[in-house]
């Protein structure tokens, strides 16, 4: 993300969003009553049918929706804002925000420390997208990491057959291999790539590693083996909480969120009193100063009821 302009105030940003994870960022930012300017398009109807003309809109936000893993954050309003010959205020429109859109938002009652924040944390980010497989003996799956999660990519059953047919077997296994290797050759030139984990139980992640290792067009890649569990998505998930890989994942919110969770959850299962959850109990850990580390999920943050929301962004 990149902040091209705001005022002094605070109470206006100008904003150019860069990647998916900006979208996801400005959706968890986003509040209703906000003011959304935007370049978008609109049907307009004449005597001779109907067309649609670009134009730039502002609307009074009401609802937004931003679906994982597209590229696109629809938020819909009331227009305010908008060619005066067309007379379109007090309509509403859907803006679609997509990856290069330039959009502006003004805030009455200005952005928060916290929101603000997030926004400066997005613009000074450098989220390289990381790809994982994992696979066993049963499946497969590639999925890419990202900032807001995991997107999985290809998610297949290998079907090979039983080990006492030790000759098929080989062959479809080397054949399921290479059509995983070309997958991976077409996602790191489409999403530039320079990560690549290969992990899963058993010596197969192993027979993938050694194809990754030898292929030169993979010589510009890090690669890291590791061993999980479970092939799947849930290997992947396992994945993300080993140590050993924080170094390659820890510009992912993700991965921060994982080990934060384990966190929580060891303390809780060892002694409860070290932990502390739900908003009147962290608030008298708050007063107390008893509080090490606070976690506080998004939907509180822009919670519609603004006296719950001013409590939390008080905390």
């Amino acid at each position: 993300m990149k902040l091209i302009a705001h005022d002094e105030k605070l109470r206006t940003l100008k904003l150019k969003i860069e990647s998916e994870d900006d979208l996801w960022i400005l959706n968890s930012v986003l509040k209703e009553g906000d003011l959304v300017y935007a370049r978008t398009s609109r049907e307009l109807k004449t005597r001779s049918g109907s067309k649609r003309k670009g134009m730039v809109l502002g609307v009074k936000v009401e609802w937004w929706e931003y679906q994982p893993f597209t590229t696109r954050l629809r938020v819909h309003g009331i227009i305010i804002s908008g060619p005066k010959e067309l007379d379109l205020e007090g309509q509403r429109h859907t803006l679609g925000i997509d990856i290069g859109s330039t959009i502006t938002i003004f805030r009455e009652d200005g952005w928060s420390e916290n929101d603000f924040k997030r926004i400066i944390d997005a613009c000074n980010r450098v989220s390289i997208p990381v790809l994982i497989i994992t696979l066993d003996d049963e499946e497969y799956c590639i999925g890419i990491i990202k900032g807001y999660g995991i997107q999985v990519i290809s998610e297949e059953y290998l079907r090979l057959p039983g080990k006492l047919d030790a000759e098929a077997r080989a062959r479809a296994m080397e054949n399921a291999l290479n059509k995983i290797l070309n997958q991976i050759i077409g996602l790191i030139s489409r999403l530039k790539i320079n990560i690549i984990i290969v992990a899963g139980p058993g010596f197969i992640k192993e027979y993938l590693y050694d194809m990754l290792k030898k292929d030169s067009r993979l010589s510009n890649i890090k690669l890291f083996m590791e061993n999980t569990s479970w092939g799947g998505v849930k290997g992947i998930r396992e994945v993300i909480k080993r140590g050993a890989l924080i170094e390659a994942l820890k510009a992912h919110d993700i991965v921060v969120e994982e080990k934060l969770l384990d966190e929580f959850m060891y303390y809780l299962s060892k002694d409860s009193r070290y932990v502390a959850y739900g908003l009147e109990n962290v608030e008298n850990a708050i007063k107390a100063r008893a509080v090490k580390k606070l976690m506080i999920i998004s939907d509180l943050v822009r919670h519609p009821n603004e006296e719950l929301r001013k409590k939390i962004e008080e905390l």
